[in-house]
């Protein structure tokens, strides 16, 4: 086993070990004496170790590292989370500063700085090209997303097709951004992108359900690491409309009832499509099937289990996907003001959603909206 590779698995081993035991705990001691014994013996020429996170794979000096385990695996997911996906280990680095790094990964809600000898950043991969950036302060940096990076993004989303593999990466990166945001920002309305009428999947209306069921998930008190996973699932809540024909989805008039039928599996296409995928939240599948499954059961696909209830993370996803397709203007209606909206989504149908989460839903709008 060469240095690279000695000092990737010995650095997993110890991070997980933490998250098990503690910073303190004599194997997670021991591990990273391990991690700098290894890291000053060399692993490059310039006794540097650089790690990237590019798509599902761990990269390594350049060198992709395919069998990586389910250590290598959980690290990658953990440092997606974080809004990680380069660190770069310094000649010199200390005990000091390889155990803070150890004890930041392992905590799920402590904040992840460069330090001397430890640089971390994010790699941006939007444009197909790998560009590093180096020595970042994460959350400055993601909260920060430029408009080229978001056209970038909205790009890929429009590509995505059955027949070609899913390229997580930058949209993990985009909902950190969201996570990371929600947390200063007071006024929702203002993060939403302006409503528009659509007929087909949409990264806008993708984009507002995840940042409005991420501002469900923080006002729930649910933790970040999970915030991140919710975003996830309903960033690609619609990717079922992918295999539903282009003129249904496009059709100005109302569908007739074949149309309607055929339109209504898409949460099922959605579903077997995100199952496939490799290193995404297994929410993800779940929300995509449930998301208009409604909270009394009396929507659709029907499940084959007649007991099945909602997710919980399906019910606010159905919640935001809900209240940003009231913002749209669809034929000659207008849109309807925020308040007429809550109100709607209140009275209108007693059994669409979860009663305590469409009150918190509401509650938390008019307390945004407030400040």
């Amino acid at each position: 086993m060469d240095n690279v590779t000695g000092f990737i698995s010995v650095f997993m081993s110890a991070v997980s070990n933490c998250r098990l035991y503690s910073i303190d705990h004599e194997s997670v001691v021991g591990l990273i004496e391990k991690v700098f014994l290894v890291h000053n013996e060399n692993c490059d020429k310039s006794g540097n170790v650089e790690m990237m996170i590019i798509d599902n794979d761990l990269v390594v000096n350049s060198i992709p590292f395919k069998d990586i385990g389910l250590q290598g695996k959980n690290l990658i997911k953990l440092l997606r989370r974080k809004g990680i996906s380069h660190i770069n280990f310094l000649k010199g680095v200390p005990r000091s500063e390889l155990k803070h790094l150890v004890a930041c990964l392992a905590a799920s809600k402590q904040e992840i700085k460069s330090s001397p000898h430890i640089k971390v950043g994010i790699v941006d991969v939007y444009l197909g090209e790998l560009q590093r950036e180096r020595g970042l302060d994460i959350e400055k940096s993601l909260a920060q997303f430029t408009p080229e990076q978001i056209k970038k993004a909205s790009e890929e989303y429009d590509r995505i097709s059955p027949f070609k593999k899913l390229r997580l990466a930058g949209f993990e990166e985009m909902v950190m951004h969201f996570v990371l945001t929600l947390k200063k920002e007071f006024d929702i309305v203002k993060l939403l992108e302006p409503s528009r009428s659509y007929y087909g999947y949409d990264y806008t209306h993708a984009s507002n359900v995840s940042v409005l069921t991420i501002f469900q998930a923080q006002a729930l008190g649910i933790q970040e690491e999970l915030q991140h996973e919710i975003g996830i699932a309903a960033l690609f809540h619609d990717i079922g409309k992918i295999l539903v024909p282009r003129e249904i989805l496009e059709k100005e008039a109302s569908p007739d009832s074949r149309e309607r039928k055929i339109m209504e599996l898409h949460p099922l296409y959605g579903a077997q499509y995100l199952a496939t995928l490799d290193g995404i939240t297994r929410l993800a599948p779940i929300v995509a099937f449930e998301h208009h499954l409604r909270y009394d059961g009396q929507g659709y696909p029907k499940p084959r289990v007649s007991a099945i209830k909602q997710h919980l993370c399906s019910q606010i996803t159905a919640i935001a996907d809900s209240f940003d397709n009231l913002r749209k203007t669809v034929s000659s209606k207008k849109a309807l003001n925020i308040k007429d909206m809550l109100v709607t989504m209140r009275t209108g149908d007693p059994g669409l959603f979860n009663p305590f989460l469409v009150d918190n839903f509401i509650r938390s709008i008019h307390l945004s909206l407030s400040r």
